[in-house]
């Protein structure tokens, strides 16, 4: 699968525009642990750091993986000890006790990260995989019919693994501690909602075909301006919490 979010000023407009909303994820890994401490935690996939972040609650040795200089520039800016890294090298970084990824597992070839992260497991390591997805607005439905019927078809979702096809809890060494879904209320103006957009897979994919950002932008301000976007919108979640039993 092609790449994304390594174009320049990507890392800028995520750390602006993504909700900050890891932290009510792990806090729910919390809730299973009971305060258990993890010797060694990384996040692959890390980004910008805001799925690193809530991890240093957990552990004083947390490190970020990510193939992105991008995303990388804008988490050392945030003092995060991270490095690049693909996701398959993972087992050239040591063996963790915490293996955590947010919002890219849908990126990977499913057997090979499973393979690498197996081998970067130390025995009984936890895995939190988990998601988020922009799941439209709560009460207007003028917003939700633009959302299914202009935006999606105007820029669809490149290629991707779905979350629900992949089937950890299927691997006889992957043991299912917990796994939920549901969404949390967030909300936008029409610009930090346009920002928002601006850092989704679907609008890069149509730069790198040509079509310029600050065109798309204004696209974007047109239409949505006669929509009614007051009140909450839908970020949706999903989790699995898994412990590795293997060797």
């Amino acid at each position: 699968m092609a790449q994304y979010f390594t174009e320049v000023g990507a890392g800028k407009r995520y750390d602006q525009y993504r909700p900050k909303t890891h932290e009510a994820v792990v806090q729910k890994m919390q809730q299973h642990f009971k305060g258990r401490h993890f010797e060694r935690v990384v996040d692959v996939a890390c980004g910008t750091g805001d799925s690193t972040i809530p991890l240093l609650a957990l552990s004083q040795s947390v490190i970020g993986v990510d193939s992105s200089d991008e995303m990388l520039t804008i988490a050392q800016k945030r003092g995060l000890s991270v490095r690049k890294a693909d996701y398959s090298a993972l087992p050239q970084q040591g063996r963790f006790d915490l293996i955590s990824t947010c919002m890219a597992f849908h990126w990977f070839d499913g057997a090979r990260a499973i393979a690498s992260y197996k081998a970067a497991s130390s025995p009984g390591a936890v895995w939190l995989i988990y998601d988020f997805a922009f799941a439209g607005h709560t009460t207007s439905e003028q917003f939700n019919h633009w959302l299914r019927n202009e935006y999606f078809k105007h820029y669809p979702s490149p290629p991707r693994n779905r979350f629900d096809d992949i089937k950890l809890a299927d691997d006889e060494e992957l043991s299912v501690i917990a796994s939920d879904n549901g969404w949390f209320p967030i909300e936008f103006t029409l610009e930090t909602l346009i920002g928002y957009l601006s850092t989704q897979s679907n609008i890069e994919e149509a730069v790198r075909k040509g079509k310029r950002l600050e065109v798309i932008a204004a696209e974007l301000r047109q239409e949505l301006s006669g929509i009614d976007i007051t009140g909450a919108f839908k970020y949706a979640y999903s989790y699995e919490i898994l412990e590795y039993m293997g060797s």
